[in-house]
């Protein structure tokens, strides 16, 4: 029996080129869209007064492979020292049930959902563009910066952190691998108006700014809570503009974004004009005015994992 796979965060990071990944990427969506996968929605729990779990399988027809991954979250971890995310993600072998590998699932994520927020930005962002921004300085903040530059040409970052300390090590840690200058902003305010492609990376449990602050126009990518209690944008943003998710029936059963302006009846289910995949398939059956605000919220999808992970453990 041969040992199981372990494979790390660095083996992970060094495997993946963004072209690669968002070329990954592309392959799930499809695969998903023509129905050539099996996803059961993930399922979750919280414990009281503890961290949240959620937990992920798929397989994709025609891999040899499953896999299955945990999350964990947990706010305020930071203080102790400890990440608020966690991820590991186990693969098995589809027709044996053979446990393969494990694979260290936090760098994975945060750049499967980087390339997801490319694909979603290639369709739906202006084509001439001025500013990145970005809400949040973890794994997923930074992981957006190579693979917003790989789809649109920006002339400069802004970040934005509640903690002065984390915006500055963005800045110099992002500022080392690109030639675009990056920069802080004082507010999340200030971000979201001068922003015309954005990016939300943070476990809020309440949305960042107002969504009156959001310039017409501007392209959102929605891709850190992803909890039926926690939303980092609010009710006036989600009204204002036109809605692409990852998966509707995720969406609506566990993506507090969506759900709570569901419950307020502030809108209904035609908000989601969408899903990514069929844009990917069919990118017509959507069209952009100047002046609309497109966002993208995603929470993740498993089969991004399976398409992923099999890739690295049939190559490391």
């Amino acid at each position: 029996m041969k040992p199981i796979l372990s494979i790390s965060e660095a083996e992970v990071g060094q495997a993946l080129t963004v072209r690669k990944s968002i070329e990954l990427a592309r392959q799930a969506y499809v695969k998903r869209a023509r129905k050539l996968a099996l996803e059961p929605l993930r399922t979750w729990f919280t414990i009281p007064g503890g961290a949240s779990f959620y937990f992920m399988p798929a397989h994709v027809f025609g891999l040899r492979t499953v896999t299955v991954k945990v999350v964990s979250v947990k706010r305020g971890n930071g203080t102790r020292l400890l990440p608020s995310t966690s991820a590991t993600i186990y693969v098995f072998d589809s027709k044996t049930g053979s446990a393969l590998a494990r694979i260290a699932g936090n760098n994975l994520t945060a750049i499967r959902t980087a390339a997801s927020s490319a694909l979603a930005t290639h369709i739906l962002a202006l084509r001439e563009v001025d500013t990145l921004g970005i809400i949040g300085t973890g794994r997923q903040a930074q992981a957006h910066v190579p693979a917003m530059l790989q789809v649109r040409n920006v002339s400069r970052v802004l970040v934005y952190s509640r903690s002065k300390a984390h915006r500055a090590a963005f800045v110099r840690s992002v500022s080392k691998s690109t030639s675009v200058p990056v920069s802080s902003a004082t507010s999340a305010e200030e971000l979201a108006r001068k922003s015309d492609v954005l990016v939300l990376a943070t476990s809020s449990p309440v949305p960042l700014f107002r969504g009156s602050s959001v310039s017409r126009g501007t392209h959102v990518n929605a891709i850190g809570a992803s909890l039926p209690s926690s939303r980092e944008m609010d009710t006036t943003l989600v009204k204002r503009s036109v809605l692409v998710v990852d998966s509707l029936e995720q969406a609506v059963a566990t993506y507090g974004d969506v759900m709570i302006p569901l419950k307020e009846r502030a809108i209904t289910r035609s908000r989601i004009r969408a899903e990514l995949g069929e844009l990917i398939l069919d990118p017509r059956i959507m069209k952009r005015g100047k002046n609309d605000i497109t966002i993208f919220k995603a929470g993740g999808l498993a089969v991004l994992d399976a398409i992923f992970a099999d890739y690295l453990v049939s190559r490391l």
